[in-house]
């Protein structure tokens, strides 16, 4: 008997929750987004090897200042890094475990988990049948929790990056579009793609700028 009382006052606190949203011209959504990440570099020292898989999964906020603008937030679960090559000897990798030397051509692959922050903008065109097109761009603050690195020349497997190594934040843009197919009233399946880049340095390969660049499939569904 309580239990059924406490799954009816939650669906009411939903349905008014998601009447208050409306009435205020805001929407909420969740996504979880497969992705690919890359280093790249502003140095000849040290070349992108290759992109990993990641995944960044987490909710938005969309509060509507006219029809069809939106200023958007949110935050996620973030991973993703890449492999980095080092084209000279003289640098080091440390981890919690050792300090490395890396020779010349030896491949190093990182990957962070991160909490990612976005703040931008969101255009929509009129709804078509069910379908609506839209585009954001923005900015994107990326706190690390943890890094770690594989150097399969050195036998490396997953250990965890010092701190120096792998920075505690960066700043990256962003810019997507996609397509929001209406299930009924102001819920819809939210299909697209999005791309970003870092504005400053993710990793300290010890000279230079190294930044990241993600491309995510967006998979999401708006209340």
């Amino acid at each position: 008997m309580k239990r059924n009382i406490l799954i009816c006052s939650l669906a009411l606190f939903i349905s008014i929750w998601s009447h208050s949203l409306k009435a205020q011209h805001i929407r909420f959504g969740i996504f979880a987004d497969p992705q690919l990440s890359w280093f790249t570099s502003d140095t000849k020292k040290f070349t992108s090897n290759g992109m990993i898989m990641g995944f960044n999964a987490g909710f938005a906020f969309e509060r509507f200042f006219a029809d069809r603008y939106a200023i958007q937030t949110g935050a996620s679960m973030n991973n993703f890094g890449g492999n980095l090559k080092y084209n000279e000897t003289g640098h080091q990798v440390t981890t919690r475990d050792d300090v490395y030397d890396i020779a010349e051509n030896t491949s190093v692959k990182v990957k962070g988990q991160y909490i990612s922050v976005p703040l931008g903008l969101k255009f929509k065109t009129n709804e078509i049948g069910y379908t609506t097109f839209y585009a954001h761009l923005g900015i994107k603050g990326n706190v690390r929790l943890k890094g770690y690195t594989w150097i399969e020349e050195l036998n490396v497997d997953r250990e965890v990056l010092d701190n120096k190594q792998i920075y505690l934040g960066f700043l990256s843009y962003t810019i997507g579009g996609g397509i929001e197919y209406s299930l009924g009233g102001p819920s819809s399946i939210q299909v697209g793609a999005i791309f970003s880049n870092g504005l400053t340095p993710a990793f300290n390969a010890g000279y230079g700028r190294v930044s990241i660049g993600t491309l995510g499939l967006r998979l999401g569904m708006i209340f």
